[in-house]
C-alpha cells in the first residue's frame, strides 16, 4: 500500500473543549488565584520528581468533574499506565468526558482493552497518523511502504483536566518516567492554570479534529480481540485493588495535592506564559506549515534575545552545524551557554549519541559549557520505597534563559524534533520559575551527577567528576562503557542520516 493508496478513514465528527468547569472543588479552589491576577497571565507548578509528576496526573483524573482530555506519544500497558487508565474509566462512569490521543509508533494500540474502553459512551480515542496493520507482518511491511509519511510523529506530551488546570512538559505515560523501572528518566513538567490552559485546550482540539487523527475503531483488529466493557470494569477493579501496595498507589494515597489544588494551597508563580505547538498539519503537508511557526524556530529567535545565560537541559541533543552556530554567536555576544545531555552510558538510542558525538568539540571550542549526565545521577534523592538501584538518562528538555525566562516542553534538539515530528512546549517568563530550574540544573551537574567535558592542549576530550570518595575523576574516553558501545557509536556516527535523528 502507497502513500496514494493508503486506506481512507473517517475520522468522525468533530469535537471540541467543553466550558471550563466552575462549581467544582477544584474549579472553585483555584478561582480566588486566579481572579487575583490579570487575565491574560498564567500560574506555574513545577515538577522535576518522577512520582511527584505521576501523582499531579492521577490526581487531576481523580478530581475531573467535566473533562480530560490527554494526548501522549507514549501511553504504555505498565503500572502506571493501567492505574490512569482505571482512573480514566473511573472519571468516564462518573460522567466525565474523556479524550484520549496518542501516538500510532509510540503506543502500540493492539490492545482488546482499548476497544471496550472506546465502547464506553463518556470515552472517545484516537490514534494519530496510522498504519492499518496493529500487528505482526502486515504492520511492519505498511510501515515500510508509507514510510514518507509515518515518519512524522505526535511526540507531544499534554493533559488539560476540567478547563481549568493543564500539565504538559517531557513525560510519556510509562513507568520509566515517574521512577519506577529499569532506567529512570530523569524529566521536568508544569503544572499551568489560567491563560496558558484556554490555549492548550484549543491545541488539543486542533489535534483531535485534524485529518490524521483516527477514531481507534476505524484500525483493523483482529476478531478475536474482544473485551465486554463490564468485563474491562471488573479487571480495572481487580487491577486497583491488587495495585495498593505499588508505589504509585501508595504515594497517591500519601499525596495532598488534590487536596491542595481545591483549597487553593498549590503556589503557583505568576506571569506570561506563551504555548509552543506545531500544527498537526505539520505531519502531512510540512511545505504548508512556515519554518517560523515551528516551535523550535519560534525558541531559537527567543534564544537570540538573551543577554547573559542560556542554560540547556536536552535528552538528545544533535545542534547541527546551524545549532553550533548560533551557540558560538551567543557565546561572541558574551552570553554564557550551558548544556547537559546524555553520555554514551545514559543515551538510550546509539544512533543519537553517535551523531552528537561529533558535534562535541565544536561546541567546546566555542566556549560552551558541556556535561553529559552520569548513569547513577540522582540516586541519592529516590524516594523511600523505591528501593534498589535504576540506570538514570535524560529525557528532559528545559530552557534556563537569562534570570526571568524559562521554557519547558518536548522538543528535542535535533532534526526529527525540529523538523519532523509535532512538538509542545511553554515560555515562562517568571523568575521563580526560572530559579528553580536553575538550581535543578546545578544539581543535575553537579560531579557526582555528570561528567563535565573539556578539551586537552591537543585537542582531545576529557571527562571530570568526583569519585566515590570525592576526589576528582578524571577520564580520557566515554566513561563507563565498554569497547563494543564506543565502536558502535563511532561507526555509527557516520550513517548519514542525522536528518531523521
Amino acid at each position: 500500500m502507497s502513500d496514494s493508496q493508503q486506506t481512507e478513514y473517517d475520522p468522525g465528527p468533530d469535537s471540541s473543549a467543553l466550558e471550563p468547569a466552575q462549581d467544582t472543588e477544584l474549579a472553585r479552589g483555584l478561582r480566588d488565584e486566579i481572579d487575583s491576577h490579570d487575565r491574560d497571565l498564567s500560574g506555574f507548578h513545577l515538577l522535576h520528581d518522577g512520582l511527584s509528576a505521576f501523582v499531579a496526573r492521577a490526581a487531576l483524573v481523580r478530581e475531573a468533574s467535566i473533562s480530560l482530555d490527554l494526548k501522549y506519544y507514549i501511553y504504555s500497558d505498565d503500572t502506571s499506565g493501567r492505574i490512569l487508565t482505571g482512573l480514566l474509566l473511573q472519571a468516564a462512569d462518573r460522567g466525565v468526558r474523556v479524550r484520549l490521543l496518542v501516538d500510532d509508533l509510540g503506543t502500540r494500540v493492539a490492545n482488546p482493552r482499548i476497544l471496550a474502553l472506546e465502547s464506553h459512551p463518556r470515552i472517545q480515542i484516537r490514534v494519530f497518523n496510522p498504519v492499518e496493520g496493529r500487528s505482526g507482518l502486515r504492520r511492519g511491511l505498511e510501515q515500510l511502504l508509507n514510510f514518507g509519511r509515518i515518519n512524522h510523529r505526535m511526540h507531544n506530551k499534554l493533559l488539560v483536566c476540567d478547563g481549568n488546570v493543564a500539565i504538559t512538559g517531557g513525560r510519556n505515560i510509562a513507568d520509566g518516567y515517574f521512577s519506577k523501572a529499569e532506567t529512570e528518566f530523569l524529566d521536568v513538567d508544569i503544572i499551568t492554570v489560567g491563560a496558558v490552559v484556554g490555549d492548550a485546550s484549543k491545541t488539543f482540539d486542533d489535534y483531535w479534529n485534524s485529518e490524521v487523527a483516527i477514531p481507534v475503531t476505524e484500525l483493523a483488529f483482529t476478531n478475536d480481540q474482544t473485551c465486554s466493557l463490564e468485563e474491562l470494569r471488573e479487571q480495572v477493579g481487580e487491577y486497583l485493588a491488587g495495585a495498593r501496595q505499588s508505589e504509585f498507589t501508595r504515594a497517591l494515597e500519601k499525596s495532598d495535592l488534590a487536596e491542595k489544588l481545591k483549597t487553593g494551597a498549590i503556589e503557583f508563580h505568576w506571569g506570561k506564559g506563551t504555548l509552543f505547538a506545531d500544527p498537526p498539519r505539520k505531519a502531512i503537508d510540512r511545505a504548508s506549515v512556515p519554518v517560523s511557526e515551528y516551535p523550535g524556530a519560534r525558541l531559537e529567535k527567543i534564544l537570540r534575545q538573551c543577554e547573559r545565560k542560556v542554560r540547556i537541559t536536552n535528552a538528545y541533543l544533535i545542534p547541527g552545524v546551524p545549532g553550533v552556530d548560533l551557540f558560538s554567536a551567543l557565546q561572541n555576544a558574551n552570553v554564557q551557554v550551558d548544556i547537559l545531555t546524555n553520555a554514551l552510558a545514559t543515551n538510550d538510542v546509539a544512533v543519537v549519541h553517535g551523531a552528537y558525538s561529533r558535534y562535541r568539540k565544536p561546541l567546546l571550542r566555542s566556549g560552551v559549557n558541556l556535561w553529559e549526565l552520569r548513569p547513577m545521577a540522582e540516586q541519592k534523592q529516590r524516594l523511600h520505597w523505591f528501593k534498589g538501584k535504576s540506570r538514570a538518562s535524560l529525557h528532559a528538555k528545559t530552557f534556563v534563559l537569562d534570570d526571568d525566562r524559562a521554557f519547558v516542553g518536548s522538543i528535542n534538539l535535533d532534526s526529527r524534533s525540529i523538523i519532523q515530528n509535532t512538538e509542545i512546549g511553554v515560555l515562562i517568563e517568571n523568575p521563580q520559575i526560572n530559579r528553580q530550574l536553575d538550581e535543578l540544573f546545578d544539581t543535575w551537574t553537579g560531579p557526582d551527577a555528570a561528567w563535565q567535558l573539556s578539551l586537552n592542549k591537543r585537542e582531545n576530550i576529557r571527562w571530570t567528576a568526583a569519585g566515590e570518595d570525592g576526589e576528582q575523576v578524571v577520564e580520557k574516553r566515554d566513561p563507563e562503557t565498554r569497547w563494543w558501545q564506543r565502536l558502535l557509536a563511532r561507526l555509527l556516527s557516520r550513517l548519514p542520516i542525522e536528518s531523521q535523528i
